[in-house]
Parts: structure tokens; sequence; C-alpha cells
């Protein structure tokens, strides 16, 4: 079984422009001196994102602390998810053969998951969905 080098993988820019200030900041730092809580923070908000581990990695920090501080996060309503909420969709009018209709799933990394399963429509037809989804979870 083939396995990938975390090593090979292109990390986000985000989290190589965070990588590149502790390094900046690992670079300068006294001896016993703590990562500054502004790091710490950054590192938890881009976790919600590229999760925990990823993020751990990238980062070289360690994967526990940085759980801690995400939870802590969470605790205190910075890090929350807003809850779904129920959108409804008038069926489309239908526009083919028996044969035509579609599911569409998206998941996203945090989790967040668009499922749209109708009958007789066409990939255009779930464009300003799915466009309403991303705008939403960004």
């Amino acid at each position: 079984m083939a396995t990938t080098s975390t090593k090979s993988r292109k990390e986000p820019p985000q989290l190589q422009r965070l990588a590149e200030r502790l390094k900046a900041w690992r670079a300068t730092r006294s001896p016993g001196q703590r990562i500054p809580e502004e790091l710490w923070r950054a590192a938890a908000d881009l976790s919600r994102a590229h999760g925990l581990s990823r993020t751990a990695t990238a980062l070289r920090l360690s994967y526990y602390d940085l759980q801690r501080r995400f939870s802590g996060m969470r605790r205190q309503g910075r890090g929350h998810v807003p809850a779904p909420t129920f959108v409804e969709v008038a069926p489309l009018p239908s526009s083919g053969g028996p044969g035509e209709g579609g599911t569409l799933e998206l998941v996203e990394v945090s989790g967040a998951r668009l499922v749209l399963r109708v009958p007789k429509a066409s990939p255009k037809d779930f464009l300003a969905l799915v466009q309403l989804f991303l705008r939403h979870r960004s």
C-alpha cells in the first residue's frame, strides 16, 4: 500500500503564512518563552477549517495543546458554527426524458453537508443552491 508523506503535501496559504509567523517567532524567542496567545488563537481558528491534526502538523504544534485551545475557544462561543437552516425548494419544471434527474452532495472539511436529490433536474438547476451554500459557509 502506498502512503503519502505529509512533507510532500502543499498546505493551504493560510497555514503556510501562520507557519512562517511561528517559525519567525521560534527563531527570536527566549528559552522557555511560551507561544503568544495571538498565535494560538490564529492556529485554533485555522483548525476549524483544516482540522486539528493537519493544522498541528503544518504548524509544528502539539496536537493536544491545540485541541485544548480549540475546545476552549468553542466553549467561549468564538468557534460557534451556526445551526443548519431548512430551505424549501420549489419543484423544478420537467425539462427532459424519464432518465433525467440528479443527486448532488457537498461536504466541507468542517463537516457541513448539503445533499440535494431532485428528480428531473439538470446540473444548472443546482447552481444557485450550491452558490448559496458556499457563501453561507464562508
